[in-house]
């Protein structure tokens, strides 16, 4: 037991990887764990896409903001829903089925994924292997179900990258503790200064220089969405600060749009395409 606490405490995301293989023992071991985890209805609608053509890999870090460990790393994994291979199943034996038609299957089915995904976190933490969650994958998901030749009725949730760490000295950001994120029986509001200091407790490691470029780009971003005055408070706190905080760097210039992203309207009809039917404005969309 102490053995399980102690991984958990130690696992850190791991981007810098050796190019070396992973032993087909070793990797089979954690994709076994992980097709262990709990799912809903025990009913496992997903699949596991492995990614280890180099080419693809390359392709990979093109999805990915160009990260380029996803390209070194020997092993991606792209987690799925799949309600494809039930419905294959029910062609031999005929049930009712909806899983196309109710969104609530489409949360349990990114449920199952996840479960899946961290299993294999800690399986592959054991085995001394290092990895990074990647959800940029969800900006493109059609240029990856392109990729990866998806049929209907699948779609991908969140990659994950696999290899042996580089170095040793990986450590786990600070997290927020227990006492903050766990409400009993209802949920609890904390004082503002209660919840400001445990941001900045948690991200104090995280004080960006406020380049003029960043410190322009956030206050656009701001404005475009909240407006010029909520953009020139935006401006007034990081000069008084000296810095760009976590949340005005990642919102504000990194995690921005990019013409080849999805649009709300593309993953409508991109579910559509996939066969999904549970949109109410599906009749008003012109595939």
């Amino acid at each position: 037991m102490a053995d399980l606490y102690e991984l958990i405490e130690k696992r850190a995301t791991c981007r810098a990887y050796k190019p070396d293989p992973i032993p087909d023992d070793v990797l089979n071991r954690v994709l076994e764990a992980g097709c262990k985890s709990p799912s809903c209805g025990g009913f496992q609608s997903i699949s596991i896409i492995k990614i280890t053509d180099p080419d693809k890999r390359k392709r990979l870090v093109d999805f990915s903001r160009g990260q380029k460990f996803v390209a070194t790393a020997p092993v991606s994994l792209v987690f799925c829903v799949d309600y494809h291979r039930m419905r294959r199943v029910m062609t031999r034996e005929p049930a009712p089925f909806r899983q196309q038609d109710q969104f609530k299957y489409l949360m349990m089915g990114i449920i199952d994924a996840s479960i899946c995904a961290q299993t294999m976190v800690l399986a592959a933490e054991a085995e001394g292997l290092g990895s990074c969650y990647n959800g940029n994958i969800l900006n493109v998901m059609d240029q990856i179900s392109d990729l990866m030749e998806l049929p209907e009725q699948i779609f991908p949730v969140v990659m994950l990258t696999l290899g042996w760490p580089r170095t040793d000295r990986r450590r786990q950001p600070p997290k927020y503790p227990a006492s903050l994120l766990v409400h009993e029986n209802t949920y609890q509001e904390r004082p503002d200064e209660v919840l400001y200091a445990a941001y900045r407790k948690q991200n104090r490691w995280q004080k960006l220089p406020a380049k003029p470029q960043w410190v322009e780009s956030c206050c656009t971003v701001a404005e475009r969405l909240h407006g010029a005055d909520y953009a020139a408070q935006v401006r007034k706190d990081i000069k008084e600060k000296g810095y760009i905080g976590p949340y005005q760097y990642w919102f504000g210039c990194y995690y921005l749009d990019s013409p080849d992203f999805m649009t709300n309207k593309d993953y409508q009809l991109y579910f559509i395409k996939q066969g999904f039917e549970w949109l109410e404005e599906k009749e008003k969309l012109v595939l």
